[in-house]
């Protein structure tokens, strides 16, 4: 006697198949919106990170270097010692600047710090070309160094600079430009730093604000 074996042949019907489809697309469009979301999370932490690296190496170089700010004798400037301050505006300062105290042979430097047309924050020094006062400096189109010490300022940022008195009151910087006699009267300067690296602004701007006395204000500094 023979038998016939019978070989079950069932599978999957359609509407199972389209049901799975959809849970299965519907499960990956989550999974890749969760993964989407981390990145943007992830991408918009480092940026900011990054903002506020940058914008604390800015602020710490411009403390330091505007602290040491220093009253000299100029070559040519009579008896009396030239301010600080050679110029001072919102975005752009020029002064002198006793740095390097504990070197060999010490001198002061000339420095400026500003904004360029690229949003970057400049600072160019001009080293004293005498070897004791009254002080010259290197010609201004010949500077000793020039660097970048900030990236990615944002346009419609703050002043960079404002300018405060003996009494630590905002001092107006006139249309021409502050009198030698009104720089004589900055005591401390007023440093709003903002840094926004990302260039995409998916993340916000990092804005650090410190105000820096003139310690040696009113001291002439003609020895190291």
């Amino acid at each position: 006697m023979t038998r016939r074996l019978r070989t079950d042949e069932s599978g999957f019907s359609l509407p199972e198949m389209i049901v799975t489809v959809v849970l299965v697309g519907m499960m990956m469009s989550l999974i890749i919106g969760v993964v989407t979301s981390i990145s943007r999370t992830f991408t918009k932490d480092r940026e900011s990170s990054e903002s506020t690296v940058v914008a604390a190496i800015g602020m710490s170089e411009l403390t330091r270097v505007l602290r040491a700010g220093t009253e000299l004798a100029i070559v040519g400037g009579g008896a009396t010692n030239a301010p600080v301050f050679i110029s001072a505006d919102a975005n752009d300062v020029t002064f002198y600047s006793y740095i390097d105290t504990d070197a060999t042979v010490s001198k002061p430097v000339k420095v400026r710090f500003w904004i360029d047309t690229q949003r970057r924050l400049i600072e160019t020094r001009w080293n004293a070309t005498t070897t004791d006062d009254p002080w010259a400096f290197a010609a201004v189109g010949s500077p000793s160094s020039s660097r970048t010490i900030a990236r990615s300022i944002p346009v419609g940022s703050p002043a960079l600079f404002t300018y405060l008195d003996a009494a630590g009151l905002p001092m107006t910087i006139p249309g021409t430009g502050f009198t030698e006699t009104q720089r004589r009267a900055i005591a401390a300067v007023q440093v709003t730093l903002r840094v926004q690296a990302d260039i995409n602004g998916r993340a916000k701007p990092v804005t650090m604000q410190n105000a820096v006395g003139i310690p040696n204000l009113g001291i002439s500094r003609v020895r190291p």
